[in-house]
């Protein structure tokens, strides 16, 4: 499919081409399990990759309208294509922060249902949730000593806006605590994180990342390709550098092409 119109990357501004087109109902679910979790094809969509930072999109459905991120993609059926979000996923961040950190405030941003904050609130943090996706209410007027945002940043259409908000919420002598799993330059085949259904629609390099925060301020290290650090001073980012990182996704045992089959 040939797409004529030119897209600018929200990052650094530079000129995007399509480097592959994905059905919008395929979900990171589909690589681990080997099938499809959600069986119609409602069509697919080009992800724009930059040519100078590398950060894609896949942006026509990052321009759909709140409502119909809620009616097709975050609705009742969403957990199909990450059954870990519920509480597997809650239980093994809540058990690495608490290693890691001393009880403190800490934010979840986009933290779904609040299991997390749950969990810590019962190991002594004193921890929120905000999601505006689940009705958690407005932003908390308090910032915190630590704000978390897992598997949040791939979600969003607008990243300066996100880390802007995100920074807001944060103690001058705080630190942020993301997750994202950073892409390859330039890909040259599917790639399974990149995956609508699962409302991942922005995808960051090492050198895209990199910019954005640093052209917002924020000092910025990354423990591994999926998990990194922010803060305003690098004297507070030191503070956590060498904490033992965690990994949140395993590799998928399948890939997809025209149908479903083993990694080898």
């Amino acid at each position: 499919m040939k797409h004529k119109h030119t897209v600018i990357c929200h990052v650094c501004g530079g000129v995007a081409v399509v480097c592959l087109e994905k059905e919008i109902n395929v979900s990171c679910g589909d690589y681990f399990d080997g099938c499809r979790k959600y069986s119609k094809d409602i069509g697919s969509t080009p992800l724009w990759e930059c040519t100078q930072c590398g950060f894609a999109s896949f942006k026509e459905v990052a321009d759909w309208h709140e409502d119909r991120f809620r009616a097709d993609i975050y609705n009742n059926d969403y957990y199909l294509g990450d059954r870990p979000f519920l509480e597997e996923r809650p239980k093994k961040l809540a058990a690495w922060l608490t290693a890691a950190l001393s009880p403190c405030s800490l934010l979840d941003y986009g933290g779904g249902n609040g299991q997390l904050a749950r969990l810590l609130t019962s190991q002594g943090f004193e921890a929120a949730c905000y999601d505006p996706f689940y009705g958690g209410g407005g932003l908390p007027q308090i910032s915190s000593e630590v704000v978390t945002a897992f598997e949040v940043v791939e979600h969003v259409p607008d990243q300066y806006s996100l880390f802007r908000e995100m920074a807001s919420l944060c103690r001058r002598d705080g630190v942020i605590i993301f997750s994202t799993l950073l892409k390859t330059m330039h890909l040259k085949d599917d790639w399974w994180y990149a995956s609508p259904r699962n409302g991942h629609i922005s995808f960051h390099t090492k050198k895209s990342i990199n910019l954005l925060l640093s052209r917002l301020s924020l000092h910025h290290h990354s423990l591994s390709r999926e998990i990194h650090l922010a803060a305003f001073t690098k004297e507070s980012l030191m503070r956590l550098i060498n904490i033992k990182t965690i990994s949140i996704s395993a590799d998928p045992l399948f890939h997809f092409t025209d149908r479903w089959s083993a990694l080898k």
